[in-house]
């Protein structure tokens, strides 16, 4: 058994998610810290908080792998009286680095967008772009059935619009904030849209044309890859021989993102 570098891990989450198909908008990468310090113990969560940094830091973790980028915008000063100036600084404190895996990890075979459509119980499920899914509900349901549905796999209750008799029958999915894949939906003859966040003409369109469109929360809609990306590094362990331990982190970083 051996233990790992940054560098190395980056490598293979690169062959799982490849980095370079982030979007041009993104920053996805090791965004802080060394690709030849040795892992032991990575942490793996949606979006980096200070409390989340304090766990890493209180069990050895030398790696945090985030969904969300925790630099995302260029930074003009860093104060460490801001939240986000003691993260880094604790961050640093404890020579942590940290690497997101953000659009590239949405798109990837596995990834946020197939996880969600498997976390419903979708069959014959396929791709319609880059980030949506869709498939068939093994049973048809009604909107309000689906939304119940969606709450017992999601842990968090979707706001749904649309008409309350329609039978709903294929579905399709986006993690995060993917609004606008309605019209995909609707030209691959799906019911219903299930995604994380929708604007207001979004909703009064999809809706005027027949789609039930569900609004299932950015948090809840995309944590669910966390534990799926994090099986896919236990996979690379066995197959590398290497000798760390995970540790996930899914509590939401902020009150009333879910009610389990």
């Amino acid at each position: 058994m051996k233990q790992p570098t940054v560098g190395d891990i980056l490598h293979r989450l690169d062959g799982i998610a490849p980095f370079e198909t982030a979007e041009g908008f993104d920053n996805a990468g090791l965004l802080i810290g060394d690709p030849d310090s040795s892992v032991t113990t990575v942490v793996l969560t949606l979006d980096l908080s200070e409390q989340t940094v304090r766990e890493a830091a209180a069990m050895g973790a030398e790696l945090i792998i985030t969904h969300h980028p925790v630099i995302f915008h260029p930074l003009r000063r860093i104060h460490y009286q801001t939240p986000f100036g003691r993260m880094l600084k604790g961050l640093m404190a404890a020579g942590i680095s940290v690497i997101s895996a953000h659009t590239n990890w949405d798109k990837a075979p596995g990834g946020v967008g197939d996880t969600l459509a498997a976390l419903l119980g979708l069959e014959d499920i396929r791709p319609l772009d880059d980030y949506v899914r869709v498939g068939t509900l093994p049973t048809p349901l009604s909107p309000a059935a689906l939304a119940e549905h969606i709450d017992q796999a999601l842990g968090f209750s979707p706001r749904w619009y649309g008409d309350a008799e329609r039978t709903i029958r294929k579905v399709a999915v986006a993690g995060g904030s993917y609004g606008e894949g309605y019209g995909l939906a609707l030209a691959a003859g799906a019911d219903a849209f299930l995604t994380g966040e929708v604007k207001h003409h979004e909703i009064l369109d999809a809706a005027a044309q027949g789609l039930v469109i569900y609004d299932g929360g950015h948090h809840a809609t995309e944590q669910p890859a966390m534990p799926a990306l994090e099986a896919r590094l236990h996979t690379v362990a066995a197959e590398e021989g290497w000798q760390i331990q995970t540790r996930l982190s899914m509590a939401p970083p902020f009150a009333g993102a879910t009610h389990m």
